[in-house]
């Protein structure tokens, strides 16, 4: 059994096999450059239906080299502390390179200096080939790898994520349906700063802007405990 299968409110469903728009997952994020932020689709920077390489149906994520980030930002200001969520992940991958990010928990209220929240206290992002689960306790703390593994492009994955929110909190990961162990340690459960202030999740396609990068994604769902 996957982590959180017998969660029950549903709070985002996309399903990208039965035609559902990007839209569902929520707030469309576009940036050229740092600061720029676009209104809609352009041929260089979109998120859109679309196709994978192999003819599946899938929200298809695109920027082109020099373009920052294409993401759709989940739950804007409707994560709550003290919950717990449950997050499945269907994605592959048309690109492989060094610091794209794919999936980001963000922090939105403390993620300064002065309140020491961490910017992204949880993140799926590549270092080098590989894709790591990465932990950010507080502002200025480096970053943690909870997990990694080295995918191969144009495979379809599953990630799954159980995240509490509590103070402290704690995140357990799945992926292709097997727990799995996290930090030095080895835990299923580990015990993480997961909600500094109001963290949100973000899906898709940020930084690694020396590239052109594809990136395709089949189902989103998140569930409330």
């Amino acid at each position: 059994m996957t982590i959180g299968s017998a969660l029950s409110a549903v709070l985002v469903d996309f399903q990208s096999a039965r035609g559902d728009d990007p839209s569902v997952l929520g707030l469309r994020n576009l940036e050229t450059k740092r600061g720029t932020m676009i209104p809609d689709n352009i041929p260089d920077l979109f998120i859109k239906k679309g196709k994978d390489p192999n003819g599946a149906p899938v929200a298809h994520f695109h920027k082109k080299k020099g373009m920052l980030r294409a993401e759709y930002h989940s739950l804007n200001k409707e994560t709550k502390k003290d919950k717990t969520y449950a997050i499945r992940y269907e994605f592959s991958l048309g690109a492989i390179e060094q610091s794209l990010s794919i999936w980001q928990f963000k922090e939105y209220l403390t993620d300064n200096a002065e309140d020491g929240g961490a910017n992204v206290p949880l993140a799926l992002k590549f270092s080098r080939s590989n894709l790591q689960l990465q932990y950010q306790p507080k502002w200025d703390a480096p970053r943690q790898i909870l997990w990694q593994t080295a995918p191969k492009l144009n495979t379809k994955y599953r990630a799954d994520f159980l995240i509490n929110t509590g103070t402290p909190g704690w995140v357990e990961f799945s992926w292709n349906g097997q727990v799995q162990k996290l930090g030095t340690q080895g835990e299923t459960r580990f015990a993480a700063t997961t909600f500094p202030g109001r963290s949100d999740p973000k899906f898709g396609a940020y930084l690694a802007d020396n590239v052109d990068v594809d990136f395709y994604v089949y189902r989103v769902l998140i569930q409330e405990k």
